[in-house]
């Protein structure tokens, strides 16, 4: 089988521990590489910033190569205030934060494609990664890593106050803009996935300031946790 690997970024995808050298395409201006990261067959992707150039990216990955499942190994925007930037997530739940309706300055949450309702509920709109593949993964990454809720929207986060109202609304441990609509694709497939995080910066008023100190560092500390993952997801049937 062969795992898909996307990242976003070339800060993330430069980082990425090929076993040798990777054959290099572009595709629809895409970035794609064939190799192999610790033993297991992938095929990885640069995919552009936000969720459609990332959705777009896992069908291919999908569709046209037949990869059997999809890692993404990247940085976030730490929302919760028991985490620092350097400190690793792997995504129990993926929200879109941006796909619902806006009524009387809320935001109410829907399920990807559904028509959004205009009165909130207590209708779960998060992608869930099973307890198996949880319990799997925690065998293997110990305590370098933590498990958490991770919200994805089309707009990058430097609002100390917006990051305050997602804490509070989604119960958010970071912010990014790709993994919830991989997790869309991949759910329709029905196919694994799994997002790796490592946070960059805490998503307030600096948050440009930190990205561009720690992207570099959080980038290689994330490929290190792709490294235990892709094994568990090669072996997933």
């Amino acid at each position: 089988m062969t795992v898909g690997v996307i990242s976003a970024i070339p800060e993330e995808f430069s980082k990425l521990q090929w076993d040798n050298e990777p054959r290099t395409e572009t595709i629809i201006n895409k970035i794609f590489q064939f190799g192999s990261i610790n033993g297991v067959e992938i095929i990885a992707a640069e995919c552009g910033i936000g969720k459609v150039n990332a959705a777009m990216t896992t069908g291919l990955l999908l569709g046209h190569f037949g990869c059997s499942s999809i890692a993404f190994s990247g940085v976030a925007g730490g929302v919760n205030p028991k985490y620092k930037i350097g400190d690793v997530l792997i995504a129990e739940q993926l929200i879109q934060h941006d796909y619902g309706a806006i009524v009387e300055g809320q935001v109410i949450s829907a399920i990807p494609g559904s028509f959004p309702s205009l009165v909130d509920s207590d209708d779960d709109t998060a992608y869930m990664m099973s307890p198996e593949m949880r319990a799997i993964l925690q065998s293997e990454v110990g305590s370098l890593a933590h498990f958490g809720r991770i919200i994805t929207g089309d707009t990058y986060l430097a609002c100390t106050e917006t990051r305050q109202m997602f804490f509070e609304q989604f119960g958010a441990d970071a912010v990014e803009m790709e993994g919830a609509a991989i997790a869309q694709v991949c759910t329709n497939w029905h196919k694994p996935f799994v997002v790796i995080r490592v946070l960059s910066d805490l998503a307030g008023n600096d948050s440009h300031v930190d990205f561009d100190q720690f992207v570099d560092d959080s980038s290689k500390k994330a490929a290190v946790i792709l490294n235990k993952v892709l094994p568990v997801l090669d072996a997933w049937e």
